[in-house]
């Protein structure tokens, strides 16, 4: 299985998913979502801080990561987690066209072709743009192809 869901926390701390980097994270209402880097795996998690309802973890070599491909006035990542047929897919987007834009994200939640929520970032609170993910797959020796819209490794 490429992700595994956690049902129960015992003594969850607050943030135990983001033990070495936090990559994003936003509220959504009394909820958060946060993906956050440790020992080179992306983890998902969202739910009340420090007792999420769901955390999905994907080793960095295979998660699926579309970075911004440079054209388009907003400057936009996606990463998306999958669970048992359902995908998590995190998105952050700023429009670089407007002076008074803030970072914006959310979370859609699909199964194959249906989009079964879209839960959007309390306005002006997303911390961090998903770009980082871009130098941690590079790190690993992993390099975008804009062409195959695909990671690969470098040459």
């Amino acid at each position: 299985m490429r992700a595994a869901l956690l049902l129960t926390l015992l003594a969850a701390p607050a943030h135990a998913t983001c033990q070495e980097e936090e990559v994003f994270s936003c509220p959504i209402g009394k909820k958060v979502v946060e993906v956050c880097s440790w020992r080179g795996e992306l983890t998902y998690s969202f739910g009340r801080e420090g007792s999420p309802e769901i955390i999905l973890y994907e080793p960095l070599e295979t998660v699926d990561y579309t970075p911004w491909p440079g054209i388009g006035r907003a400057i936009w990542n996606m990463v998306a987690f999958q669970n048992e047929g359902v995908t998590y897919e995190v998105w952050s987007s700023f429009d670089r066209m407007d002076e008074n834009a803030v970072m914006e994200g959310g979370v859609n939640v699909m199964q194959g072709d249906d989009l079964l929520a879209t839960l959007t970032c309390d306005k002006g609170s997303v911390k961090w743009g998903l770009d980082a993910i871009t130098d941690l797959k590079a790190g690993i020796g992993q390099c975008w192809d804009i062409e195959s819209h695909s990671w690969g490794l470098c040459n």
